[in-house]
């Protein structure tokens, strides 16, 4: 990637773009993955200029808007997928199940069993007689 012009707006830009591809589930982490050496690597930046330029016009951290990232894609990926909580842990970077589902309790306040209920009763409600598909 070329270095950007570093006005907040296209590092912002660039990071949405960057996460989205590192947490939209195809992304291989390596074994000892650092996001903000990936995110300096990839934009050629100083991470602090990044994070700088983030909270500037996202008005929220990059940690924090990761956190969140991650929280939403595992909310989806439980209630319309079947994979299971280990492969959802592998998609965005986690060490294990346990230790998504400790991240996802503390983000949320609920468990992820209870999205998996919403995906059963989803498919319940698609399977009903007379229901459009």
């Amino acid at each position: 990637m070329q270095p950007l012009t570093s006005t907040p707006e296209t590092i912002t830009l660039a990071v949405k773009q960057l996460t989205a591809k590192i947490y939209g589930g195809d992304f291989v982490f390596p074994e000892n993955f650092n996001l903000a050496q990936q995110v300096s690597r990839s934009l050629q930046l100083d991470y602090a200029t990044v994070c700088q330029a983030f909270l500037a016009i996202e008005n929220i951290t990059l940690e924090k808007y990761i956190e969140n990232l991650r929280t939403e894609k595992t909310k989806e990926w439980l209630v319309y997928t079947d994979d299971s909580l280990q492969q959802i842990a592998a998609k965005l970077g986690f060490h294990s199940a346990r230790q998504l589902s400790a991240h996802f309790k503390a983000a949320t306040g609920l468990n992820t069993g209870y999205f998996r209920e919403i995906r059963k009763s989803r498919q319940s409600i698609q399977a009903m007689p007379g229901k459009p598909s």
